[in-house]
């Protein structure tokens, strides 16, 4: 695709200076949590600058289950084999320590995962786990508190000797607003953080022997009244795209995550320049207990407004962390459907403007991480942003900064022209999502997803479960989404010159398309399937999730009851994935020739 004049016209209103005003007032306000004064503030701020840029705004109210941590009270001692106070602070969502506090053996689980634990007993003992984000800090936190029966855990914050920070956050391992079945895994042990230094200095004692720990931590935990702002623009039709930044945040919270508030902020100024030409409307979404909570904010949203979301949403994307300094060059990609659109796009613009494209390209995995509530809904998720420069691995910044969640994330952490820029891209992808007559998906290329992960997943089973037959199935469905994006991409050519004579066959071919997704969005991305959230960062939160136990099962031994019982489940897994596969053949036939169809 080439940028039309009214597309130029779009990123031309996109401004530099607005969205870095945002920055720097959310700047000054500073670490602003769900439930704080701090917060309400900054909920005033962003109602009050919807409502002068034209955009429909409200902020409802709910409770959420939030947690306020007393950060620099927490202690940790080393009682043998020598005596040592070490600096630490405690986390959000921990189970308090009893006044006394709590001692005993420390065990190094490495990054905390489940392969970790492997040939290490720690029940009834302390563990010490890196503060990396393969697993997060709330999944090492269930493994150990929830399945290891660990009593506390210390997590080594990751910034390296040269910085001495640290890392806040929350150990809060159910994803939003928790039920009467999982409120009782929220948070089972205490949980401290300690810096790289004191954590390099812990892990060498244990390598000589036996270390003995004392810990005190104490957080609160309440249900607590919070509102979220929701911005919303109408197009022609019912349908819309979803904008998702989280407003609370810990420490300076720059860029984490000021410049996503300014650029959500700034996609919607710019979008309610043009509502007159949107065929599809937008919702820009603030949300609340992200940090304090883990994503009450986004889960209560898709909860409440599910009807909606269901009919008519045609994708998610979540503004978090854009904008830092070297991120300079453009990215995009997301879920299989509509990868190769915001790739071309994005791309576009780069080349439009001779700047940097990020060319690589990873098989897509989805990423439970961020507010990514959506994923039991089947609605689309991607990005269209900017990421680092070589230049800033070279000084040490990867991920999200060796500031992230600190005092020291503050304004210099971000870059104005690196946040135009993500604007830019943003508002490209979404202008064109939202005024294309037919949405630019691509079933084929999920339906190759697909079956390259059945792939993978049959050679891990080692032949103790056969996949083969959900292979060909795949296979054969592929064959019928061929014919659908071949008249996918003939409905939109057509309109292109004759529209309006269309619109019976273009509303098929999206809403055909959407209950694709709907389908089979679900058995891809999760485990706990369409109304459930799967537990933040859990290592089992990868593609069909449903069919990660082929590996367990070929390492077991076929005559044990364990066996028999696994190999079961995966009997139910198959089946749930070859009715969702009959369903979607059905369904992109059907689309198929309606699109066809004089």
């Amino acid at each position: 695709m080439v940028l039309t004049d009214f597309e130029k016209q779009a990123l031309a209103e996109v401004s530099k200076e607005e969205s870095w005003e945002h920055v720097k007032w959310f700047a000054s306000i500073g670490e602003k949590l769900a439930g704080t004064p701090e917060f309400e503030k900054s909920v005033d701020y962003i109602l009050d600058k919807l409502k002068s840029y034209h955009v429909d705004a409200k902020a409802p109210e709910f409770q959420a289950y939030l947690s306020f941590p007393k950060t620099f009270d927490a202690q940790l001692k080393v009682l043998e084999p020598e005596k040592k106070v070490i600096e630490c602070i405690a986390y959000a969502q921990i189970k308090s320590t009893p006044p006394e506090g709590i001692e005993g053996e420390l065990v190094y689980v490495g990054h905390g995962g489940l392969n970790e634990y492997k040939g290490k007993n720690v029940n009834n003992k302390i563990t010490l786990t890196e503060l990396s984000y393969a697993p997060p800090r709330p999944w090492k936190n269930y493994v150990a508190g929830v399945i290891k029966n660990s009593i506390g855990q210390i997590q080594i914050n990751y910034t390296g000797p040269l910085q001495k920070v640290f890392g806040r956050g929350t150990v809060k391992s159910v994803w939003g607003n928790p039920t009467p079945e999982t409120i009782e895994d929220v948070g089972r042990i205490p949980v401290v953080n300690i810096s790289w230094e004191d954590g390099d200095y812990l892990k060498k004692l244990v390598e000589k022997g036996p270390v003995k720990v004392w810990m005190k931590a104490e957080a609160t935990r309440e249900w607590m009244r919070t509102r979220q702002p929701i911005g919303t623009i109408r197009g022609k039709e019912p349908k819309f795209v979803v904008v998702g930044s989280h407003m609370d945040a810990w420490g300076a919270a720059v860029s984490c995550n000021a410049v996503g508030n300014a650029s959500t902020l700034e996609v919607a100024r710019v979008f309610s320049k043009f509502k007159p030409q949107l065929r599809r409307g937008a919702e820009f979404l603030f949300f609340t207990g992200h940090e304090t909570g883990i994503m009450d904010g986004s889960t209560w949203y898709v909860d409440n407004f599910w009807d909606n979301l269901h009919k008519n949403c045609v994708g998610y994307f979540n503004n978090d962390s854009v904008g830092m300094i070297y991120q300079t060059i453009y990215s995009a990609g997301g879920d299989p459907i509509f990868d190769d659109f915001l790739r071309s796009t994005t791309k576009e613009l780069a080349d439009n403007e001779g700047a940097p494209f990020m060319e690589s390209r990873r098989k897509y995995a989805p990423n439970k991480t961020g507010d990514q509530s959506f994923y039991g809904l089947g609605i689309p998720s991607g990005h269209a942003r900017t990421m680092y420069t070589a230049e800033a691995a070279k000084k040490g910044i990867t991920g999200l900064g060796w500031w992230y969640h600190s005092d020291k994330d503050t304004l210099d952490k971000a870059d104005p022209e690196a946040l135009y820029m993500a604007n830019k891209a943003q508002v490209l992808a979404f202008v064109r999502l939202c005024t294309l007559p037919v949405l630019p998906y691509k079933v084929t290329p999920l339906a190759d997803w697909m079956s390259e992960t059945l792939k993978e997943h049959n050679e891990r089973a080692k032949a103790t479960f056969d996949l083969t037959d959900l292979i060909e199935k795949t296979n054969a469905f592929r064959n019928v989404t061929v014919e659908l994006d071949e008249a996918l991409t003939r409905l939109s050519e057509k309109c292109k010159t004759e529209a309006h004579s269309l619109e019976d066959k273009v509303q098929a071919a999206n809403d055909g398309v959407l209950k694709i997704c709907r389908i089979l969005g679900p058995v891809n991305y999760t485990l706990s399937g369409a109304y459930g959230q799967d537990y933040y960062g859990a290592e089992y939160v990868r593609p069909m999730p449903l069919f990660l136990p082929v590996a367990e099962l070929a390492t077991l031994n076929p005559d044990t009851s364990h066996y028999k019982a696994l190999r079961t489940k995966l009997v139910k897994a198959r089946n749930v994935l070859s009715d969702a596969l009959e369903d979607c053949m059905w369904f992109a036939e059907y689309t198929a020739k309606k699109i066809e169809t004089s």
